[in-house]
């Protein structure tokens, strides 16, 4: 599910780099300045009782800027830690991680914890996850340089490498030493507050693996870190009344019930005509809801091209669409050849439909993007998943096939 990325054309690729003035030109061992600052810091995050710090970050669209997300970051005692966006809350506590989702506060995966976050985190919601392990997390937890560059990726750039350093003032006054760090697909900038040594500010500029050409995210935010006394009550959770599943899919929501009946509504295909989802009975119809700005849809869309190519060789009654959805672009004629452009640059060659007023979005319950439902040959809804998981496309296949198996009404 989208955390609060969504994609700039280069054409309107906005400058996030600013925000103060530097002192002085780069010193010549600048890169080894900012291996100081970042041992500094590992100090600071190691040193502290406690800490609550929240990520307060604008995304970036062609259209204007997008309400602020955030990510919240709670260090306790020793490993405990617990990381928080607007879809996930991963909770390490003891020997423990659970996973919640905002939606289903009811169901919890858990794993076992032994203080590498990253590595139980991706245990559940495997690389291609929402949440990471953040920078200062690998830091509490006594992780080295790889382990901080790799919390400074948000799972999107590359491996990062540090390429300079410089002393300025923010637009508080306050001196920070800001490091830039690149990647082959992007780069970072991380301000920190030359005094506490606390991360204070990011930007991030990224060309997500199989993105279009010249298609960025860009964001940048600001971090509110709060230096706690103790960390009595910080990080806790209470399994009691709640329900353990066994994997992440388990814990989507039931906003499209299973055995509800699929919407009846005629949708444009791209390329032209239209296609009558109530004529699909009798097969089995995924659906992959997906916009041209969700860098996570393009991830479910080549699993979905990976499904529809596996389909006919399936010796099942099988029809695999992408559906265009939510795009911004003022007239259809544009998000119809956004849309056309976009599937042209992956190479797709399974139909995509074209939700061009989101009616069809709306009729499933606007679900969030991206997501993938599965409709059983009576035209009921068999499965719904929100966002990327693990195993995607062995899920989708047995799912398939689960459902080619009830009987249709035809």
């Amino acid at each position: 599910m989208i955390a609060g990325k969504r994609l700039l054309p280069a054409a309107v690729v906005l400058a996030l780099w600013g925000g103060g003035s530097v002192r002085g030109a780069q010193a010549p061992d600048a890169v080894a300045r900012a291996r100081q600052v970042l041992e500094a810091a590992a100090q600071a995050y190691r040193r502290v009782p406690a800490l609550a710090d929240t990520f307060t970050y604008v995304v970036r669209t062609p259209t204007g800027a997008l309400p602020p997300k955030t990510l919240e970051i709670r260090l306790g005692a020793g490993h405990d830690v617990a990381v928080k966006d607007p879809l996930f809350e991963a909770i390490a506590v003891g020997e423990t991680l659970y996973l919640v989702k905002s939606d289903t506060p009811g169901k919890y995966v858990a794993r076992p914890y032994s203080g590498d976050f990253g590595k139980a985190l991706d245990a559940i919601v495997g690389e291609q996850g929402s949440l990471f392990e953040p920078l200062q997390v690998a830091m509490r937890n006594g992780k080295g340089l790889e382990g901080w560059l790799n919390g400074l990726r948000f799972k999107i750039l590359g491996p990062l490498r540090i390429s300079g350093h410089a002393r300025k003032s923010d637009d508080r006054g306050r001196a920070v030493d800001a490091i830039s760090f690149t990647a082959d697909n992007g780069k970072v900038e991380a301000d920190f507050d030359a005094e506490t040594h606390l991360l204070l500010h990011m930007s991030i500029r990224a060309l997500p693996p199989g993105a279009p050409e010249g298609v960025f995210i860009e964001a940048s935010g600001d971090f509110s870190p709060r230096v706690l006394a103790s960390a009595q009550g910080l990080i806790a959770f209470d399994p009691r009344g709640k329900t353990a599943v066994a994997e992440v899919t388990s814990l989507d929501a039931v906003q499209l019930a299973t055995g509800k009946p699929a919407p009846a509504l005629e949708v444009e295909r791209l390329g032209g005509g239209k296609v009558a989802l109530a004529g699909l009975q009798g097969s089995v119809v995924v659906l992959d809801f997906w916009a041209t700005w969700c860098a996570p849809c393009w991830k479910t869309l080549r699993e979905a091209q990976r499904l529809a190519d596996w389909a006919p060789h399936s010796g099942l009654k099988v029809a695999v669409f992408g559906v265009d959805t939510l795009e911004e672009f003022p007239t259809p004629d544009e998000k119809r050849a956004h849309a056309a452009k976009f599937f042209q640059s992956q190479g797709f060659t399974m139909p995509c439909l074209l939700d061009l007023d989101n009616r069809v979005f709306a009729g499933f319950g606007t679900p969030g993007l991206p997501s993938m439902v599965v409709i059983a040959p009576d035209g009921t809804i068999f499965k719904y998943h929100q966002g990327f998981f693990p195993k995607m496309l062995e899920t989708l296949e047995k799912e398939v096939k689960e459902a080619a198996s009830l009987p249709s009404l035809h």
